[in-house]
Formats: structure tokens, C-alpha cells, sequence
């Protein structure tokens, strides 16, 4: 039977699960709002689960140091994409809240906040593949079949489309 799958696009999505993995792996708590929260659930269970990768791929050391490195890079990354974004949020709204504002300069300001950050997540993804790279096929194998549970859970529209599935939710139901 032929896959639908053609290994093309299993590394392309292997490479976005790294990514956003990795995000969700690097984001803290304490940004994530009230304790309980959505945000805060979803990061635990994404952490969880990046946790139960790491302990299934069995690293060596010389892996287990590149995970290290790309794990720092994508928590030091997040931290410093919040406070760029927390601090662009308030030039953005003090440059608007003037009158006479120029609406161009502040859609430049917005569009180089997002290459800033794509920039940023690319040299993430860089990290998170020279792990992939360090793999053996055994191990790569495992990274390939954990991401595609990933993203047939993901569904077609994306984390929050339709048919996808969500984190377990907490006490409450929220």
C-alpha cells in the first residue's frame, strides 16, 4: 500500500513539530496568566509530552547536550519575544493613541517585530534540527512517528480548527 505521505513532507512537518514543540517547551509559567489557566495547561502538556520524547530517544551524551542547547535557546528566545512584543504592544498603542499618527511607520514597526521573529524561530528550528541530525535512524524514527501523532491530532485547521483534539482539561472544565 502507497503512503500518502511522501517523506518530503514528514520532515517538513517533523520540522514545524520541532518548532513549535519547542516553543511550547521553552514558554514559563509564569507568563501563561492566571495558574490553571488555558495557556498554562496547554504548556504543561506540551512539556509533558517533549519530556516523554526526550526519555523515549534514550540520548547520548553528545545528543543530550544539543537538546540542552536547543532547549535554552527556545526558553531564552521566548523570554526575550515576550518582552520585544510586550514592549512594541506599548510604543504601537502610544504612537496610535496620538492624533496624526502615521499608520505606514507603525505597520513598518509591526513588520519588522514579525522578521525579527521569524528570524528567531528559524534559528530555533536550526537547533532543534542539529538534534534531528544527531539521531540515529532508530531514534529519528521514533522522533518521525511522535510528530505525526502530533499533527493527526493537530486536525486540518491547525491547533484551534476544526478536528482538532485538545489538551485534557483541568478540574474546573476549562
Amino acid at each position: 500500500m502507497k503512503s500518502k505521505f511522501s517523506p518530503r513532507i514528514l520532515v517538513t512537518a517533523l520540522v514545524l513539530a520541532l518548532g513549535v514543540g519547542g516553543t511550547a517547551f521553552a514558554m514559563s509559567p509564569e507568563r501563561c496568566g492566571a495558574p490553571g489557566g488555558r495557556m498554562e495547561q496547554r504548556m504543561q502538556y506540551h512539556q509533558k509530552e517533549m519530556s516523554r520524547l526526550h526519555d523515549d530517544l534514550k540520548l547520548d551524551a553528545k545528543q543530550e547536550a544539543l537538546w540542552q542547547e536547543a532547549e535554552q535557546f527556545s526558553k531564552a528566545g521566548m523570554r526575550d519575544m515576550r518582552e520585544q512584543m510586550r514592549k512594541h504592544h506599548e510604543e504601537v498603542l502610544a504612537s496610535v493613541s496620538k492624533p496624526g499618527a502615521d499608520l505606514r511607520a507603525i505597520v513598518k514597526q509591526m513588520d519588522e517585530l514579525r522578521d525579527a521573529g521569524r528570524k528567531q524561530r528559524e534559528a530555533g528550528r536550526d537547533r532543534w534540527l542539529a538534534v534531528y541530525d544527531s539521531l540515529d535512524a532508530a531514534q529519528k524514527e521514533k522522533a518521525r512517528l511522535f510528530f505525526k501523532s502530533k499533527i493527526e491530532r493537530m486536525g486540518p485547521g491547525g491547533h484551534f480548527g476544526p478536528g482538532a483534539s485538545r489538551p485534557p482539561r483541568g478540574p474546573a472544565g476549562d
